[in-house]
């Protein structure tokens, strides 16, 4: 998250972030790696039809770092720099991600302008204050390339369990969710032309046998978070 948050209330978290948010995720009968690693294979297949293959990404908002070592295994990113302004996330992270690929900081000045192909966020927007929202979208929009794509996955505000699911985790009380029209309005706001939205995340564990009917499923407002992809002209 950028500065505009408060990065001491993530710092707190730092050491036990997965613990506190898997309170929350015990609803679903999933861990974290299975929403992860979720959103990077919907991720590879949208980028694929685009005809698109990344090599170097900016994790905005990345917290601990967790989502590195999908985006590497997922996506064949050669570089990747996640950025956070919880410094003691972000010392977390380097001290947990041992790809070479990989980089960690909580400077926002250290990003360096027109430099990554793709930006990628998870639930970071619901914690950024709505009057800095669009700075934090300028950061975004400056660091990535002409033609680079913002892969924006957010909670979705529409969906009740979510709601439920948030009130577990310490760190999600105060969070003020996007419903997707906005997460749009946000991201045209800043110049980005909308590619698509997909609605993911639709059935617990405990209907599995049933997740094969998501892609059907995708342009629905139901699943658990939403996926909008937007390119920078």
């Amino acid at each position: 998250m950028p500065d505009s948050t408060h990065p001491a209330e993530f710092d707190a978290y730092a050491a036990n972030y997965d613990e506190a948010l898997q309170r929350g995720l015990d609803l679903t009968g999933e861990t974290k790696d299975y929403f992860a690693e979720g959103r990077v294979s919907w991720l590879r297949q949208r980028l694929a039809k685009l005809g698109m293959k990344p090599t170097s990404c900016l994790d905005f908002g990345c917290g601990t770092g967790t989502a590195a070592p999908f985006l590497q295994a997922g996506l064949g990113i050669d570089s990747y720099i996640g950025y956070d302004p919880s410094t003691a996330s972000v010392q977390r992270a380097t001290q947990d991600v041992t790809w070479a690929g990989a980089r960690f900081t909580d400077d926002e000045e250290s990003l360096a302008p027109e430099s990554v192909d793709l930006a990628f966020c998870n639930g970071v927007f619901h914690h950024i204050p709505p009057e800095h929202r669009a700075g934090a979208m300028d950061l975004v929009w400056r660091t990535l390339k002409p033609g680079g794509l913002f892969a924006f996955w957010e909670n979705n505000r529409w969906n009740p369990i979510v709601h439920y699911i948030m009130s577990r985790v310490p760190f999600d009380h105060d969070a003020q969710m996007l419903f997707p029209f906005q997460a749009r309005g946000l991201l045209k706001a800043a110049r980005f032309d909308i590619v698509g939205t997909d609605s993911c995340f639709v059935f617990p564990a405990i209907l599995a046998p049933l997740r094969a009917l998501e892609p059907l499923l995708c342009k629905l407002p139901i699943g658990g978070q939403y996926l909008v992809l937007a390119r920078k002209p």
